[in-house]
C-alpha cells in the first residue's frame, strides 16, 4: 500500500520514549479502530482532517529514527487528486502526539515519575496509550466497564463506516423504523466485503448525536451504555462543541497536577449519565491527571495478591489511597505499571500477540469496572 504523504513527528527530548511499549501499554491498542501489527511494529488507524472532519484518512505510524516517528498517510478511500494542506498535516500529527503523549510536559512528567518509581523505569514503562480525541476516550471509558469492550468498539466503528458509505439520512430513518416496533435482538451488520475494503473510524459526537439510542443498543449490542453514549453526544452537540472544548482546555492544567481543577473536572464527569467513579477516573487519566485510580474488582484482586491487602468494595478506596499515596501525583501510573506487569507475566509480551488472540484474554483484563 503506497503512502500519499510521509510526515515526521519529532520526539523532542523524549529519551524515555519507546514506541512499542507506549502503544502496547493499555488495552486501548486492541480496541478498534486501532490496529497493531506485531510483526512490523506498526500502528495503523483512521484519523480525521481539520479542514473537513468528514474526510477520513488511514495513517500508519512507525518508529525507525530515534528522534522522530514516521506518520504515513496511506492511499485508501481517497481520490488520486487528494491534497493535504499544511494545516491538515499538522492536525494529523497533533492527533498522533495526543495518542502517544508526546510533548515536553509529558516527558517532564515521565522523568519525575521515574525518579519515584525505579522499577517502572527499568521495565521501560512510561506513557499510557490514549485516543486521538477526548470524546473517543470518554466513550471507550464507558465500554471498558464490560468484558465485551472489543466487540462494542468494533461495532461502533462498523456503524461509522456504514454511516459514511451509505446515506446517513436513510440510516437514521432505518434506525427509527427498527425501534418503532418490537425489535429483533440483533441488527444486520455491515457487509463483510465493504468492511474489508474500507475502515470505519470511531464515530464523532456529531455522528452519534442523531442516532436513536435504542437503535444503537441493538446495532452495536451496547446494552444500557447506548443511552449514556447518545446522551453524551447530544450534550456536546447541544452546546455546539463548547462543553467538550472546555474539557479539552483543562487537559494542560490537569497535567500540571492542580488538585482543585482535578476535583472540579471529576465532579463534572460524575454528573454525566453513565459516568460513575470508574469511568470518570479513567477519563481523568486520559486527560493527563494520574491522581485517581479507576478501581474495580480487578483492583481488589491486585491489592490482595501483590500487596497483601484484604479489602472490599466499601474499603477499596481507602486501601488504594494508602498503598499508592507515596507515588503522588502519579498514583495511577504506579498502579498500572504493576497491573500491566502482571498481565505480561500471565500472557507474555502483549505487543507480540496476534490480533486474533485478543478476545481470548480481553475478558481477563481490568475492564470490568462498576
Amino acid at each position: 500500500m503506497d503512502d500519499l504523504y510521509a510526515l515526521t513527528l519529532p520526539l523532542v527530548e523524549s529519551s524515555s520514549f519507546d514506541f512499542e511499549k507506549v502503544v502496547c501499554s493499555h488495552g486501548f491498542f486492541m480496541m478498534a479502530p486501532n490496529l497493531w501489527d506485531p510483526i512490523n511494529r506498526i500502528l495503523r488507524r483512521p484519523l480525521r482532517l481539520l479542514s473537513d472532519p468528514t474526510t477520513i484518512v488511514t495513517v500508519q505510524i512507525s518508529h525507525h529514527d530515534p528522534s522522530s516517528l514516521l506518520v504515513q498517510v496511506l492511499d485508501t478511500n481517497i481520490s488520486t487528486t487528494f491534497s493535504l494542506s499544511q494545516q491538515d498535516q499538522n492536525h494529523l500529527l497533533s492527533q498522533v502526539a495526543r495518542m502517544l503523549r508526546i510533548s515536553e510536559m509529558e516527558e517532564e512528567k515521565v522523568r519525575e515519575f521515574h525518579r519515584m518509581h525505579h522499577e517502572a523505569k527499568n521495565r521501560g514503562f512510561s506513557r499510557v496509550l490514549r485516543s486521538p480525541t477526548l470524546f473517543e476516550d470518554m466513550v471507550k471509558s464507558i465500554l471498558l466497564c464490560n468484558c465485551r469492550s472489543l466487540d462494542m468498539a468494533k461495532a461502533l466503528c462498523d456503524l461509522q463506516l456504514e454511516m459514511r458509505t451509505n446515506n446517513s439520512t436513510d440510516l437514521l430513518k432505518s434506525s427509527s423504523a427498527a425501534t418503532s416496533g418490537k425489535r429483533k435482538r440483533k441488527y444486520s451488520s455491515t457487509k463483510e466485503d465493504s468492511s474489508e475494503a474500507q475502515v470505519g473510524d470511531f464515530p464523532s459526537f456529531k455522528e452519534l448525536a442523531g442516532v436513536d439510542h435504542q437503535f444503537l443498543q441493538i446495532r452495536c449490542n451496547l446494552g444500557y451504555r447506548a443511552l449514556s453514549i447518545v446522551g453524551l453526544a447530544q450534550k456536546i452537540a447541544k452546546s455546539k462543541g463548547k462543553w467538550l472544548h472546555e474539557l479539552e482546555k483543562a487537559e494542560k492544567t490537569l497535567l500540571e497536577g492542580d488538585t482543585t481543577i482535578c476535583d472540579n473536572v471529576y465532579e463534572k464527569l460524575m454528573r454525566i449519565k453513565g459516568f460513575g467513579s470508574f469511568a470518570s477516573s479513567y477519563v481523568l487519566t486520559c486527560m493527563g491527571n494520574y491522581q485517581r485510580i479507576p478501581a474495580d474488582s480487578e483492583t481488589i484482586r491486585h491489592l490482595n495478591k501483590v500487596h497483601g491487602r484484604r479489602c472490599s468494595k466499601e474499603t477499596l478506596r481507602r486501601h488504594v489511597e494508602d498503598v499508592y499515596k507515596k507515588f503522588a501525583p502519579f498514583q495511577f501510573l504506579a498502579y498500572w505499571s504493576e497491573l500491566w506487569e502482571f498481565y505480561e507475566k500471565e500472557f507474555g509480551n502483549l505487543s507480540t500477540l496476534e490480533p486474533s488472540k485478543y478476545k481470548t484474554i480481553s475478558g481477563s483484563f481490568p475492564n470490568k469496572g462498576k
